[in-house]
């Protein structure tokens, strides 16, 4: 009897041990976007897993997994792409099962740690089968430029540029296209408020009451570079731009530091040499490394449309008419609220390399000061800041 009861206890010490040994599923996203639908899974380093896809059906396999019951129901989403979601489990294997409902095409690989997430991240993109990876923007790349031949030595720029419309050539188009863009979005939330606020959100909703009024005005077509909570890499917005031949191009953010009694709006314009002061500095670390937390994505420094058309630069137009319009931001900002910075800012922020358009990146206000964040959250402000941006870009084509 005592030698069965021995045993017994084995047995159970045994099975213990062995299920404390499964791999975690930690948490499960969705983020679905006009290209494509995101599934992010967050896991231990040591996962084991296959994808296989057969007809419309993708098969993700984790050997020994569990999952925390707090994350069981976010598994099952459904969107245009995913039609339903079943969990199958075979001995040590489990399977999660996508049914998709129409042609896609399927790109898998893992994500180490950050500053803002830390496990590890099991990433599946599921793009449309009709809209290849590269080809997402409504005008295709080439009917924009063409391949051109790089002299060995870059062409002088002339004093008086022609490439970039200025205020004074308005009459010219019949609409200016301007090119809003929310800061991060998806799998990046970008800065965190005292009250837990994300920017991403706040980013988008002031992006959309901009696009509201400039589309209420005769002379102008606002274009969103995304309408959701999704991510979009910081090249890939340098090429909507381009795509649609827009005449300015608005990074909508907001600041964060340690210090929560910092406070007030800048404006910040593309340096090829980088921030201009430590504050800048920092500045440009962070936004520039948004794609390690959206995700993969094509960065600058292996683009070879966009490597091909730097030479090409109006630098000097574009950056004398990125500060003109910086100007007039600050001038409409200060009305509604302090400015952090009096002048407008350099840096060099990946999102500004719009080839000869001017750009500029607008921190709200900081969301990292609690009176600064309720600002930002509330709908009243939101339409006030909007207005702001609204009434700087007119005031630049007078």
């Amino acid at each position: 009897m005592y030698q069965l009861k021995v045993f017994l206890l084995f047995l159970l010490l045994f099975s213990n041990t062995h299920a404390s040994d499964k791999i975690t599923l930690h948490d499960f996203r969705f983020w679905t976007s006009p290209e494509r639908t995101r599934i992010v899974i967050d896991v231990e380093e040591d996962i084991q897993y296959t994808v296989t896809s057969k007809g419309n059906r993708i098969d993700l396999n984790i050997h020994n997994a569990k999952f925390l019951r707090k994350t069981y129901d976010k598994l099952f989403y459904q969107d245009m792409r995913i039609k339903r979601t079943k969990l199958k489990r075979k001995l040590k294997e489990m399977h999660l099962l996508f049914t998709i409902r129409k042609s896609y095409h399927l790109k898998s690989y893992m994500l180490k740690p950050n500053s803002k997430y830390t496990h590890h991240r099991l990433v599946l993109d599921i793009y449309d089968k009709s809209k290849p990876i590269k080809k997402i923007i409504k005008k295709p790349i080439k009917r924009v430029i063409k391949k051109p031949t790089i002299p060995s030595t870059p062409p002088v720029i002339p004093n008086t540029p022609s490439v970039i419309p200025s205020a004074t050539e308005g009459s010219r188009q019949t609409k200016k296209i301007i090119l809003i863009d929310a800061g991060h979005g998806g799998e990046d939330p970008g800065a965190i408020g005292y009250y837990h606020s994300k920017e991403k959100k706040i980013t988008l909703s002031i992006a959309k009451k901009l696009l509201k009024k400039l589309n209420k005005t005769r002379n102008f077509k606002a274009l969103l570079t995304r309408h959701g909570d999704y991510y979009v890499g910081l090249t890939k917005r340098i090429r909507i731009a381009q795509a649609n031949n827009a005449s300015l191009f608005i990074s909508i953010h907001a600041d964060s530091v340690k210090r929560r009694s910092a406070k007030g709006a800048s404006v910040y314009t593309l340096s090829e040499r980088g921030g201009s002061t430590k504050f800048a500095k920092r500045l440009e670390r962070s936004q520039n490394t948004a794609d390690q937390f959206g995700g993969i994505e094509e960065v600058l420094k292996g683009d070879k449309y966009l490597k091909k058309i730097l030479w090409n630069f109006s630098r000097r137009d574009r950056d004398i008419q990125s500060q003109k319009l910086g100007k007039h931001i600050l001038q409409q900002m200060r009305k509604i609220g302090p400015l952090h910075k009096k002048t407008p800012q350099k840096a060099g922020f990946v999102v500004l390399k719009t080839p000869a358009i001017p750009s500029v990146l607008v921190e709200t206000a900081f969301i990292s000061n609690p009176q600064e964040e309720k600002r930002l959250v509330n709908k009243k402000e939101q339409d006030k800041i909007a207005d702001a941006l609204y009434h700087a870009i007119l005031n630049y084509y007078k």
